[in-house]
């Protein structure tokens, strides 16, 4: 069973994530980056945004693109996740991209991964709703054994309830 954390979107939390892979879901017509990936593109003196300029990523829905080995983050890689555009984000396509990123993660044999949760960098979903979607999607994974979730300090709380939760649901014998 994975182990959840709840780390913030500050620099300071960033820099400290020791992990396998940091996944950043981003927008087509998001520029510049914001929330998570926002912050790691400043630490990385702009390396996603050239690499949006350049043409390498676009961000349609789906498109992934990694840096390995980012300089002045112990993360091993850094993993960008296509959302397309915001106005064709809605619950579909937050479900979608969870499981995107899940299929992405459990394929790679992934074993500590952090997640900046799709939409939540412009609150286009609710953060427990969002982390709901993602519990769904990542349910049949045995290989991920650490998640660091990507989120304001004011939603630490309940997004840990909701996993603490479920953890005990899945325990009980009655279940």
């Amino acid at each position: 069973m994975t182990t959840y954390d709840f780390v913030s979107a500050s620099l300071e939390s960033l820099d400290g994530l020791q992990t396998e892979v940091v996944v950043l879901p981003f927008f087509s017509d998001e520029r510049p980056l914001r929330g998570a990936a926002g912050l790691i593109d400043w630490r990385l003196c702009g390396a996603l945004s050239r690499k949006l300029m350049a043409g390498y990523l676009d961000g349609h829905f789906g498109e992934k693109g990694m840096i390995a080995r980012p300089d002045k983050l112990k993360a091993e890689g850094v993993l960008l996740i296509g959302l397309g555009p915001t106005s064709s984000f809605d619950a579909s396509t937050a479900k979608r991209a969870c499981e995107l990123i899940a299929d992405t993660l459990r394929e790679s044999k992934v074993t500590t991964a952090a997640v900046a949760l799709p939409g939540r960098n412009l609150d286009l979903v609710p953060a427990l709703r969002a982390m709901q979607l993602w519990l769904a999607a990542s349910r049949e994974d045995e290989t991920l054994e650490e998640l660091s979730v990507i989120e304001g300090p004011e939603e630490h709380r309940a997004l840990g309830s909701l996993v603490d939760g479920l953890r005990r649901q899945s325990e009980s014998p009655i279940g």
